[in-house]
């Protein structure tokens, strides 16, 4: 009896371990791909995610500073410190909403390596037979 390739299966012990050995390593391989896509895929997302929050908080705090410097001399004198007054309290509320908004977003994405983890579960649940 031949295997695919032509040559005869390995008898005994040795070629028993030879084989399981062999699936083990295949399987490990495929394993450590999916978490090699994953980490790339994650390594992608969070340079992303800083390029483009780097980039909206500069240009916020530009135009917010502007805003407040025209509504400062825009009011008049006797209304200054009202204006600064409330313009750093609606500042500050914006602040608190996009930390709420950003932890909301942190607790709804999916977590990371959840390929890999799905993966490594159904190997586990294979080898006991479930």
């Amino acid at each position: 009896m031949t295997d695919e390739s032509g040559a005869p299966p390995a008898q005994g012990l040795l070629g028993s371990v030879r084989r399981m050995f062999g699936g083990v390593l295949n399987v490990l391989q495929t394993r450590l791909e999916i978490l090699s896509t994953e980490i790339g895929e994650e390594r992608f997302n969070l340079t992303r995610l800083a390029l483009v929050a780097l980039g909206i908080l500069f240009c916020f705090q530009c135009g917010v500073l502007l805003a407040v410097l025209f509504v400062v001399l825009a009011v008049g004198s006797a209304n200054r410190l009202a204006a600064i007054g409330i313009s750093s309290l609606v500042l500050l509320a914006a602040a608190v909403g996009g930390v709420l908004w950003l932890r909301g977003w942190l607790k709804r994405r999916p977590p990371m390596f959840a390929t890999t983890i799905a993966e490594l579960r159904k190997d586990r649940e294979r080898l006991r037979g479930e």
